[in-house]
C-alpha cells in the first residue's frame, strides 16, 4: 500500500476542503463533538483566506465560531496534541 505524503492533518489540504465546503464540516464538527447537527444553530468559518504558499508551511489557521444551543463556543482545531486544549 501507498503512504500519503499528504493527509487531511495537513492545515492547507484540510482548510482547502472544508472552507469550500462548509456544511461537511459542519457535519463533522458535530460528529466529533456529538452533538445533533440540528443543535448547531450559527456556524462561520472567521478565517477562510490564508493560505500558505508552500503545502508544508503551518501558518493557515482555520476558525470556526458557531452557536450550539444557544451557547457561543469557539473552535479551533488543533493538528498535535500538546496538552493544553481539552
Amino acid at each position: 500500500m501507498t503512504k500519503l505524503k499528504y493527509t487531511f492533518t495537513n492545515d492547507t489540504l484540510f482548510k482547502a476542503l472544508f472552507v469550500k465546503y462548509p456544511d461537511l464540516l459542519k457535519r463533522l464538527v458535530a460528529e466529533l463533538l456529538k452533538i445533533s447537527l440540528e443543535s448547531i444553530e450559527e456556524f462561520a468559518i472567521t478565517n477562510p483566506d490564508m493560505l500558505p504558499e508552500n503545502l508544508e508551511d503551518k501558518f493557515c489557521r482555520l476558525d470556526i465560531n458557531m452557536k450550539v444551543d444557544g451557547q457561543l463556543v469557539d473552535l479551533e482545531i488543533q493538528v498535535a496534541d500538546e496538552g493544553d486544549y481539552p
